[in-house]
Order: structure tokens, then C-alpha cells, then sequence
């Protein structure tokens, strides 16, 4: 009797540990991603890298280097509305507060008046497993961008995000969200 209480106390304790650590209140990027993906206001991509169509253009080798690196975009959009302010609110402090978390390094921030930038990486120096673009602006929405690759490098991927703008994505495919962000 003594031994099977025992070994119950035990299966109990260890149910209770993961049930609780699977309970965590700390949201990762890529469960704000499936979460968000079907909710009313949300635009979501997944964009290959070779929808880019930048293979046309003239490259340097560090840029070259960065697109053959990067095997796909998640792309997760919010175009603020007069009646849905208080929804991007909301959801931006909830991306901040995620990217906020020590498991990101940052590369680089800017800000111009109201509108907000940030691109951040998970992993090390040597291998990144993503990056992260999340761009605000009050008046339009925020964009959110998952960059993911094999053998991604942080300085190749400032010459990745340079490409993006050389980059010719048909329009019909993106419909509103050229117009979220000013394309």
C-alpha cells in the first residue's frame, strides 16, 4: 500500500508540474501568430522567398548570400480602422511585450514621429533561426514579419531587408497590404 500511495504521489506531482508549466501566461511569437491568424482585421501571409522575384536584380554577394538564406516570410498585418483602434492597441502592446522578452537580440530600431520599427533575431550570431521585422504606425496598423531561413547572419540580414524594397511582388497578391504599408 505504502509503495503504490508513493509512486501516486509521484505521478501526481509530475501531472501537476506539467500541467502547470503548460499553462504559462508567456505567449511566444509563433502562438500570437496562429492565435491572431484568423481574427477579424488580421492580414496573413506566407510568403516563399522566391515570390520575392528579386533573383532579377542586381545583387551584391552579401545580398545574394541573405536571399539564399531565407526560405520564407510569415507575414501577420493589422490595418488600423476608424472603429478598431482600441483592437490595435491592444494587439501591438501584446507584440511589444513579446519581443520584449530576453530571448531577442536587436539589430536595429528607428522611430520618425508616431511610426515605429524594430528588427530583432532568435538564436546566436552565427545561426539565427528567425528574424523578426515589426513596424507601427497609429495611422495605418503594424506589420509583423518572420523571417525564416537556414544559416542566417545578423549583418546579411540589414542587406535582406535592403532587398526587400528591390523586390517586384505582384500586386494582386498582396492586395491590402501594399496599401498598409505605403507601397
Amino acid at each position: 500500500m505504502r509503495i503504490s500511495r508513493k509512486i501516486y504521489r509521484g505521478v501526481l506531482l509530475v501531472f501537476s508540474v506539467v500541467v502547470l508549466g503548460a499553462c504559462s501566461n508567456k505567449e511566444s511569437l509563433q502562438r500570437y501568430y496562429v492565435d491572431s491568424a484568423e481574427k477579424e482585421g488580421f492580414i496573413n501571409l506566407d510568403i516563399p522567398s522566391s515570390m520575392l522575384d528579386i533573383s532579377k536584380a542586381d545583387l551584391t554577394e552579401a545580398q545574394r548570400e541573405a536571399y539564399q538564406s531565407v526560405k520564407k516570410l510569415n507575414v501577420l498585418a493589422f490595418p488600423v480602422k476608424e472603429d478598431n483602434k482600441e483592437v490595435f492597441e491592444t494587439e501591438k502592446n501584446k507584440i511589444n511585450t513579446i519581443l520584449s522578452g530576453s530571448d531577442f537580440e536587436e539589430l536595429f530600431r528607428m522611430s520618425d514621429k508616431n511610426k515605429r520599427a524594430v528588427l530583432k533575431y532568435l538564436g546566436n550570431e552565427n545561426a539565427i533561426d528567425e528574424v523578426v521585422f515589426f513596424g507601427t504606425d497609429p495611422d495605418r496598423g503594424f506589420i509583423l514579419v518572420r523571417i525564416l531561413g537556414d544559416g542566417m547572419n545578423p549583418d546579411k540580414m540589414m542587406e535582406f531587408v535592403k532587398l526587400i524594397e528591390k523586390s517586384d511582388i505582384d500586386d494582386g497578391k498582396l492586395g491590402d497590404l501594399k496599401k498598409l504599408i505605403g507601397a
